[in-house]
């Protein structure tokens, strides 16, 4: 498993709850296996997508990201991603 994680920041919680939300059917219909975000600060969330492999993650991340900055005032501010080394989910 491969796992993308992005920083964001923005200017209402309940919009980005709702973008969040919105994005999962088109993350999921990209092949994800699952899709989390986690507050950070009043203004700040990280997302974690878990993808069956980098491929699959690499062809999507990219248009994903720039939908999600479509759908409401966001914008990203890091990302990393990397081999899944544990999950105890």
């Amino acid at each position: 498993m491969f796992a993308t994680f992005t920083d964001w920041e923005f200017s209402d919680m309940d919009a980005m709850k709702a973008t969040g939300t919105a994005m999962w059917p088109k993350v999921q219909a990209a092949g994800a296996i699952s899709f989390t975000a986690t507050a950070t600060g009043t203004n700040t969330a990280r997302s974690r997508i878990v993808w069956p492999d980098a491929a699959t993650a690499s062809a999507a991340i990219d248009g994903l990201r720039a939908a999600a900055m479509e759908m409401t005032d966001t914008k990203a501010t890091g990302m990393a991603a990397g081999e899944v080394m544990l999950d105890f989910s």
